[in-house]
C-alpha cells in the first residue's frame, strides 16, 4: 500500500474522481486534485459535501457527527478476487483457533502498553508482569486488569471512559476511530468480513473483527495523546492541529519482524497473517507489531 495522505474536509464542497485523481471542489475556492493512490482515508467533518459514487468505490471515507467525531465508515467490498472462499473459511473458524488468536492479541497489547510506559519513563512492572500470564481466550480477563493499571500509570487523575467529556478521552476516541477504520479497510481488502470477530461478537457491531485486531495498535494512539497532553495542546474541541496529529497515527511506524513499518502497511500485514492463520489453522501465522 503506497497511500499515505489523510484528507480532512471541513468546508461545503463536491468530492469526485477524475482520471484516478481525487477532485476537491470547495465553494468559491480553487479546485484541488490529488492522486487517488496517495490517499489513505477521507474524513468528512462537514454535512454539506457531495460525494460521487465513483469516488466511494475507490476510497475509505469517514463521516462525522455534530461534534466532529467519526461516527461512520464507508469502505468498498469485493476488492478481493477470492472473497467468497475466504469468507466461508472465516465463518467456519473453530473456537480453539479463535481463542489462541485472541490470546496472542492480548499478550501483544499488554506488551505494547508496557513498552509505551517505558517510552515515557514510567514504571511498567505492574503491566508487564501480566504479559506471560494470559491464557487461551484470555479466560481470566487480564486485558481489563492490565488496562486499569496502565491508565493509572500513563495519565494522572484519569479514568478511561468513552463517554467522558474530558480532552484525553475525546482525543483517544477520535484516534481509535480513525485507526479502527484503517484496520477495517485492510481486512475488507483481503477478503475478510469485519462483522465476524474472534472475541468481539456483537450482532449490533459491523466491525467486530476490526475491534479485535486494533487492540495491539491502540498504544500508538495513546502515545500521540500523551505527547499532546505534555505539550498542553489538548482541549475538548480538538482543534485542527490535534486532529492532524491523530490522523498522522496512520503513517507512524511500529516494529514488525525487526523492521520499522508504517501503520497502514502493518494493518495489511496483520490482515494477511489472519488469513494465513485461518487457512492453516495456526495462530502463529498472525504476526503482530511492537511499540518502539
Amino acid at each position: 500500500m503506497s497511500a499515505w495522505r489523510t484528507i480532512l474536509v471541513s468546508k461545503p464542497c463536491k468530492l469526485s474522481m477524475k482520471n484516478r485523481q481525487f477532485v476537491y471542489e470547495p465553494k468559491d475556492e480553487p479546485i484541488i486534485q490529488v492522486p487517488l493512490e496517495d490517499i489513505t482515508v477521507i474524513v468528512l467533518e462537514t454535512n454539506q459535501a457531495i460525494v460521487t459514487t465513483a469516488l466511494l468505490s475507490n476510497i475509505a471515507l469517514f463521516s462525522c457527527d455534530n461534534y466532529h467525531m467519526p461516527n461512520g465508515l464507508f469502505t468498498p467490498f469485493h476488492q478481493h478476487s477470492r472473497l467468497s472462499q475466504i469468507a466461508h473459511i472465516q465463518v467456519d473458524m473453530k473456537a480453539p483457533l479463535k481463542k489462541q488468536i485472541w490470546q496472542k492479541i492480548i499478550i501483544q497489547k499488554i506488551s505494547n502498553q508496557a513498552r509505551l510506559l517505558r517510552y515515557f519513563n514510567k514504571d511498567d512492572f505492574q503491566v508487564s508482569v501480566l504479559e506471560n500470564k494470559v491464557k487461551s481466550g484470555d479466560s481470566e480477563n487480564l486485558e481489563a486488569l492490565a488496562a486499569r493499571r496502565y491508565w493509572s500509570l500513563l495519565f494522572d487523575d484519569f479514568t478511561r471512559d468513552q463517554k467522558a467529556f474530558d480532552p484525553r478521552n475525546i482525543a483517544l476516541n477520535y484516534g481509535y476511530a480513525i485507526l479502527r477504520g484503517a484496520v477495517a479497510r485492510s481486512l475488507v481488502s483481503h477478503g475478510l468480513l469485519p462483522t465476524f470477530g474472534v472475541f468481539h461478537r456483537s450482532e449490533l457491531n459491523a466491525y467486530n473483527l476490526a475491534d479485535d485486531m486494533i487492540e495491539p495498535l491502540r498504544p500508538m494512539v495513546d502515545m500521540v495523546v500523551k505527547k499532546l497532553e505534555i505539550e498542553d495542546a489538548l482541549d475538548v474541541h480538538l482543534g485542527i492541529e490535534v486532529k492532524s496529529a491523530l490522523l498522522n497515527v496512520l503513517v507512524m511506524e511500529m516494529k514488525l519482524n525487526d523492521e520499522n513499518v508504517l501503520m497502514l502497511n502493518i494493518c495489511d500485514t496483520m490482515a494477511e497473517g489472519f488469513v494465513r492463520a485461518m487457512k492453516l489453522n495456526d495462530s502463529n501465522q498472525l504476526i503482530l507489531p511492537l511499540v518502539e
